[in-house]
């Protein structure tokens, strides 16, 4: 028997993927953004069960990239930000799509294609006002007809990034204006793309008027609400995090729990042990603050969070036995703790929560 499990629901990811592709309606792609091990779900489980109901990948680099050639994919793949030009040969080889924003590595990308002999196809970056990976609207011109003396560079995609798509709607209008103006005096001169994108999670959610001709969805294909507001889809949560009571104890009125004694116990103190803490990704900052899930009911973490374990306070769960399942993240008897509980709780995104998970936690597919 596992002790922490992370439970991986496939069912509730290809319903979300389903329903975001219902409301951006048949004609807009999907991207399936799959990056750091699918947002700590597991990126050849996430991919293998999404490659017949998406369009194509995402990934942050080229040994993501090929784990999914390895087993199997053959969807488009694109790598989302910028690529060391000596990763050109590996592009090629895999057959994988990157973006590009430098002249340099679009010189790498065109010689190594030569010596190939194939056509590479590409998607520039603008940068909108993200200040990470592109190039600036007032240089793309010049930018381009660099790119244009590469004649085996296929120009696929343009795209760019939104930077608060989940908090700042007038910002996202900004960046929105700077992109369909730079496309449309882009396509004055003759100069078009099959895929045009700039709209992630929050951005397709918050902001559908930004869908252009393909979504890039990470958080919500998830199940996990990108911003604060409500969304008009239902998005199920695909991830659990699962562990058990080790041990249980009684202690005394006024015993100090935990390193630096910065919880003590009350009258008729239960405590219990679950075998999990911060060396396996669990956010030390629940300490004293968070909740777990026992037959039922919450329970608070009581002291500091240990690297191998977390105290809780049983008291009010006075018929717990060892063994007995604890739900950190996840559903039990009508309780919830989202990973955005745990986020709002520790100051932060939901996103670091669940990437963060790792170590002796032991992942589980199950579809139902």
């Amino acid at each position: 028997m596992e002790t922490n499990i992370i439970e991986i629901n496939l069912r509730n990811l290809r319903d979300n993927v389903k329903a975001i592709r219902e409301y951006i309606g048949p004609y807009t792609k999907f991207l399936a953004v799959v990056k750091a091990d699918a947002y700590g779900h597991g990126i050849k489980e996430i991919a293998s069960s999404l490659s017949d109901i998406v369009d194509s990948f995402g990934v942050a680099n080229v040994d993501e990239a090929i784990e999914l050639r390895d087993i199997g994919i053959s969807k488009p793949i694109l790598i989302l930000g910028d690529v060391f030009p000596s990763s050109t040969k590996e592009i090629i080889q895999f057959n994988i799509t990157p973006s590009v924003s430098s002249v340099d590595f679009a010189r790498s990308l065109s010689k190594e294609g030569e010596k190939l002999a194939k056509a590479i196809p590409i998607h520039i970056q603008i940068d909108t006002g993200m200040g990470r990976f592109g190039v600036l609207p007032e240089e793309v011109n010049r930018f381009l007809e660099d790119i244009f003396s590469f004649s085996n560079l296929k120009l696929e995609g343009i795209f760019s990034h939104f930077s608060t798509a989940g908090t700042n709607r007038e910002f996202v209008d900004v960046q929105f204006k700077r992109f369909v103006e730079l496309i449309s005096l882009l396509e004055r001169r003759k100069v078009y793309f099959s895929l045009r994108h700039i709209a992630n999670s929050a951005g397709t959610l918050f902001h559908p008027y930004t869908v252009m001709d393909m979504v890039r969805i990470g958080i919500a294909m998830y199940g996990i609400n990108p911003g604060n507001e409500s969304i008009p889809i239902l998005l199920k949560p695909v991830m659990s995090l699962k562990s058990r009571v080790l041990s249980i104890r009684d202690l005394p009125e006024d015993w100090p729990v935990g390193y630096d004694a910065t919880y003590t116990s009350g009258d008729n103190s239960k405590i219990g042990i679950v075998p999990i803490g911060y060396g396996d990704g669990l956010p030390y900052q629940l300490s004293n603050k968070g909740f777990v899930i026992v037959r039922g009911r919450k329970a608070p973490i009581v002291g500091r969070i240990c690297m191998d374990y977390t105290i809780i306070d049983l008291s009010k769960v006075p018929e717990a036995k060892i063994g007995d399942e604890v739900v950190i993240i996840g559903e039990q008897g009508g309780e919830v703790i989202s990973a955005k509980d745990l986020a709002r709780l520790t100051g932060q995104i939901p996103y670091s929560v669940i990437t963060n998970l790792k170590g002796r936690i032991q992942r589980q597919v199950i579809e139902r």
